[in-house]
């Protein structure tokens, strides 16, 4: 047992000087609470998610696909962390299963984040992750035959069209989400460049054009679209036929012209004077085309009366006619007779 000089001693010992001691004790916290906090650090960063789905589908939708983090642990580790974070090599990671869903064509599951799906080091702690849940549609691979179509944009050069177009193949077969997939019917060529092409291009055909890499559908009154892919390098061989646009154009009132011989004894009397002209050829040599020169031809006729001739025009080279042209009543006169 202690003796009374001993508790005595003790006594002395703690409390002598005891507002010096506190002091001390407080300055040591203050130190301590420092000295942590220099070495502890903060990050606050933006993180892609990475979804994992089992062989045999693919990915048809994801709600989000980046999420913010807030992380905090020993300085060192949150740099090292804030570098990874800067080449995008730190990503949350989710995994998506069909058990029990297997025969299903689109497969919806919402999942959790959390500190496992960042794979950080374990001093670090994660504070929060924002949205930290994901919903995800997974779909059934399958393979479908597709028909083939062509998409173009542009035109040709003015006064030029499309005249007839064929490819081959016809169908092309395509790996992608079952779900979407046996709603499609076709799938497009990437767009074809029809811009300014005259018929020296007739030439260079057959192009091999190449497909796209997704297939559209309308469901509901929305337009879906969806990755696939196809087996091996498919071109589709394209053949245009590229020629001069070919228009109709009506001139009317054309005045029709009296082609009579030098001294012609007669005087002619036209019942029509004027008549319309519908002709038809390259849209460009229409465009600068003049009202053509109508005539009718009384060299062949000798004795005064009643008469119908053929009309007759003068086109210049690739125009022609599209309706035949009428015959015109006229009169021939006697000189005399005329003059009265």
């Amino acid at each position: 047992m202690r003796t009374l000089e001993e508790h005595g001693l003790l006594k002395e010992a703690l409390f002598d000087n005891l507002g010096a001691k506190l002091m001390a004790l407080v300055m040591a916290m203050a130190l301590w609470l420092y000295a942590t906090g220099r070495h502890t650090g903060e990050l606050n960063g933006t993180v892609s998610i990475e979804v994992l789905y089992p062989p045999g589908y693919t990915l048809l939708s994801q709600s989000v696909t980046e999420v913010n983090v807030r992380l905090k642990g020993p300085k060192n580790s949150i740099d090292y962390i804030s570098d990874l974070m800067r080449d995008r090599k730190v990503v949350a990671r989710c995994g998506i299963t069909v058990e029990g869903g297997e025969k299903k064509d689109i497969v919806e599951e919402t999942l959790v984040l959390d500190k496992k799906s960042l794979s950080l080091p374990p001093e670090i702690k994660v504070e929060s992750i924002s949205p930290n849940r994901v919903k995800l549609a997974m779909s059934r691979l399958e393979k479908k035959s597709l028909s083939v179509q062509l998409q173009k944009r542009g035109e040709p050069a003015p006064g030029y069209s499309v005249a007839s177009e064929f490819f081959y193949p016809f169908e092309a077969q395509v790996t992608g989400p079952a779900g979407v997939l046996k709603d499609a019917t076709t799938i497009m060529t990437v767009p074809i460049d029809l811009s300014n092409l005259t018929p020296e291009q007739n030439r260079t055909f057959p192009w091999r054009v190449a497909l796209e890499q997704v297939v559209t559908v309308n469901r509901d009154g929305d337009t879906i679209t969806v990755p696939v892919r196809h087996e091996g390098d498919v071109r589709i061989n394209v053949w245009l036929e590229i020629a001069e646009e070919r228009e109709s154009r009506t001139f009317e009132k054309v005045g029709v012209k009296v082609l009579e011989p030098p001294d012609f004894p007669f005087k002619v009397k036209l019942h029509e004077e004027h008549v319309s002209l519908k002709v038809k050829g390259p849209k460009l040599v229409l465009d600068k085309m003049s009202p053509p020169e109508v005539y009718i031809d009384v060299s062949g006729l000798e004795t005064p009366g009643p008469y119908k001739q053929p009309i007759r025009c003068n086109l210049p080279p690739q125009i022609e006619l599209q309706e035949k042209l009428p015959e015109l009543h006229l009169d021939i006169l006697e000189e005399q007779v005329a003059k009265k």
